[in-house]
């Protein structure tokens, strides 16, 4: 099974290219130089604008996500360049688990609020930012915060892969994949 060639002009509407790099750059920082923003010691306060802004963008990843896949079903995927049908399924299944991600980790983190601030001091700081407070899930348990790790530790690999997979389609396979996702 292969797709049929993709057009030179077939590609991803402004507000999905704008969502793709903004929910990217967004998550390689929190997984990156923003995972350290989370980190507070036990007995210690949880009043910095690290923690805040940590959830704050978590939150904002988890609202864009939900924004992105709504103009996805809406908004039709240009088609792929010709490939094996293989890669097809494998597109498919990567981008999908990535979408799934971008809920599930800031969902996940955000649940762990709860027992991560039971042993902190003020995590009614914690709120979106400055808007409302996010601590309002019930202590659910620390599986909460592994599960939080966990996602983001896969999506770390699934992103290195989703990005090899693009520049293998931009520079050894020359099929214009990488064009869908860029502006005009």
């Amino acid at each position: 099974m292969t797709t049929a060639p993709a057009l030179p002009s077939a590609k991803y509407t402004n507000v999905a290219i704008a969502l793709h790099w903004i929910i990217a750059l967004l998550v390689l920082f929190l997984l990156f130089p923003g995972e350290d923003f989370i980190k507070v010691h036990r007995g210690e306060s949880l009043a910095g604008w690290q923690p805040t802004a940590h959830a704050s963008l978590g939150v904002l990843v988890l609202i864009l996500s939900l924004v992105r896949i709504a103009w996805r079903i809406s908004h039709p995927a240009p088609p792929l360049p010709s490939m094996p049908g293989w890669q097809v399924k494998a597109t498919a299944a990567l981008h999908g688990m990535l979408y799934l991600l971008t809920l599930l980790i800031p969902l996940f983190g955000w649940m762990a609020l709860a027992p991560y601030g039971a042993e902190r001091l003020y995590p009614e700081a914690i709120s979106f930012f400055k808007l409302f407070p996010l601590d309002v899930w019930p202590n659910l348990g620390e599986w909460t915060g592994e599960l939080h790790e966990l996602t983001g530790t896969l999506a770390e690999i699934l992103i290195a892969l989703h990005v090899l997979a693009a520049l293998k389609h931009q520079f050894i396979d020359k099929d214009g994949l990488m064009r869908r996702m860029m502006f005009r």
